[in-house]
């Protein structure tokens, strides 16, 4: 699926696009986990494509909004109990509320523990996700040392984000993003993605070249791929 972004009614709207051989009409779909998907005919025009957008940007703007909202619920009715994935290994929260260290996460055998001066399970699920977001940060760029070590490829910057249908990418200018939430995956798949974007740096598409050099630095690249589309659902708080 392509990407892109439109803006409706002042806010700009992120979007996957799908074509399908047998859409003979625009669909649009909006979930939680995806956002805005867009299914269109092989052959579009955008500018249609862009009008169809505008004139139901009521709907898709409300959907939007809707799940904005269930999400935000669900984190605040969160409480000790639920599990998150951490480099690959399933943990399960708790909640405690300490003076001292409020604020802070620790990583115990089968748990990760959250202290916080009092509060709810929102404001845990914030604490957790900061602090996943700078582990992420420095687990993945020191990946990318060591990748990178046996590559020896120029880049320009590396940033973390928190897109919501990406892994990572690498931009026209060198820039290689992430997403923080790949610090829940385990180790080899995070290696695949921080090799997939740095060896975008020699070969911008996916052509069989491209995969051939994917497969000499990640051999088993392919169930890492699998691994994410069976449990890339699962990467969050």
């Amino acid at each position: 699926m392509s990407r892109g972004t439109v803006n409706l009614a002042g806010r700009k709207v992120a979007y996957s696009l799908k074509i399908s051989t047998r859409a003979k009409n625009f669909r649009l779909k909006v979930d939680l986990e995806n956002g805005l998907v867009i299914t269109v005919p092989e052959c579009f025009d955008s500018g249609i494509l862009n009008t169809f957008l505008r004139e139901n940007q009521g709907w898709i703007l409300a959907r939007l909004d809707y799940f904005a909202r269930l999400e935000q619920s669900s984190l605040a009715g969160k409480q000790s109990g639920w599990y998150v994935l951490y480099r690959g290994r399933e943990y399960q929260v708790e909640i405690r509320t300490e003076g001292t260290t409020a604020g802070a996460v620790q990583v115990d055998v089968n748990k990760i523990v959250v202290l916080l001066n009092e509060g709810n399970g929102k404001d845990a699920a914030a604490v957790l996700e900061s602090w996943m977001k700078s582990m992420a940060r420095l687990l993945i760029n020191q990946r990318i040392r060591v990748l990178n070590s046996v590559l020896k490829l120029r880049f320009n910057r590396v940033a973390i984000r928190g897109q919501k249908t990406r892994w990572g990418s690498c931009s026209s200018l060198g820039n290689l993003n992430f997403n923080w939430r790949l610090v829940m995956a385990p180790l080899p798949v995070m290696d695949y993605i921080v090799a997939h974007e740095l060896l975008h740096l020699v070969e911008p598409n996916h052509s069989k070249k491209f995969w051939a050099l994917v497969e000499s630095v990640c051999p088993d690249y392919k169930n890492c791929r699998d691994w994410l589309k069976k449990n890339g659902h699962r990467l969050k708080i």
